[in-house]
């Protein structure tokens, strides 16, 4: 993947892209994760969609605003975003806190998203890792650079097999990890959703008890050995979800789309097919019948 950087409202932000045809796609990472998180599947599905993976402002190498996040600023930023390289619509395809903002997005704004994918999503319960849980009480760590072997530790635990991971993928996760304004951008939007007990009231409220409102077809891929977001959730999102498929990865983790890359890839690609075919059907129908009203208004003014 070849980084490149551009200005999103003012914010420098840096992001990966590939395929010139084909429907659009915007792939969102996590909490405290990057674009690396897409390392295996932004060429693949490059091959047949145009493929946008953006670092989302306040982490990996984007601007990390000093002020306090609101939940709505992640909306924005997908949005304007998607504005930047003129996409009218596109396929959100986000994993965990991604999926959060992703889902949030096509509640409000169903025009500009045909297709939905939620990977592991956030939101919709309130059990989540304890460590998670944890570090939103606990300050930043004294240096605010925590060593190797702790971002590597938490890494472990993201995935249900580490050793799936190249181990070029892995330094490049703990150098981003490791930065201290990192560090700092992820407290602060990790309080924004998290405390002590677990996923907050106003979150599940956001994104769970509001599902009801994606009206877009939905692919749902969970790991069902996650042990940051338990798998029965994606149950509850797929109950909520009208328009909702269910996946799940058996001997998987947090991220399938990095443990399973080959099978994720293709997963995707069948659905935003899919997708997009109904899509092209509707949109020639439309066509159609806007060509027939506007002949008969022709007519009327003869």
């Amino acid at each position: 993947m070849k980084e490149s950087y551009v200005d999103v409202n003012g914010l420098r932000t840096r992001y990966v892209r590939a395929g010139e045809k084909g429907p659009a796609i915007v792939l969102l990472h996590g909490l405290g994760a990057s674009l690396e998180s897409w390392w295996c599947t932004v060429d693949a599905l490059g091959e047949h969609f145009r493929v946008f993976a953006p670092d989302i402002v306040y982490f990996g190498k984007s601007a990390k605003p000093e002020r306090e996040p609101d939940q709505a600023d992640f909306i924005e930023f997908t949005l304007s975003f998607m504005d930047t390289f003129g996409l009218e619509r596109a396929t959100l395809v986000g994993n965990s806190m991604g999926g959060a903002i992703a889902a949030k997005t096509a509640m409000l704004h169903p025009t500009r998203v045909p297709s939905l994918v939620l990977v592991n999503s956030a939101g919709f319960g309130r059990e989540v890792a304890w460590w998670l849980r944890l570090r939103s009480v606990l300050h930043r760590h004294p240096t605010g650079k925590p060593p190797s072997w702790m971002v590597q530790w938490g890494l472990r635990l993201v995935f249900h097999d580490p050793s799936r991971l190249p181990d070029e993928l892995v330094q490049k996760l703990v150098e981003i990890d490791q930065d201290p304004e990192s560090q700092r951008a992820y407290k602060q939007v990790l309080t924004l959703g998290v405390d002590w007990r677990g996923v907050k009231p106003s979150l599940l409220q956001e994104i769970r008890d509001a599902a009801h409102e994606i009206r877009v077809p939905t692919l749902i891929v969970w790991g069902k050995q996650d042990r940051i977001v338990p798998v029965h959730h994606a149950k509850v999102a797929q109950s909520k979800i009208p328009k909702a498929r269910l996946h799940i990865f058996d001997r998987c983790g947090h991220a399938p789309q990095m443990e399973y890359p080959e099978e994720f890839n293709a997963l995707v690609k069948e659905f935003v097919c899919q997708t997009n075919q109904s899509e092209d059907i509707f949109t020639a129908k439309d066509a159609e019948e806007k060509l027939r009203l506007s002949r008969r208004a022709g007519l009327r003014k003869l």
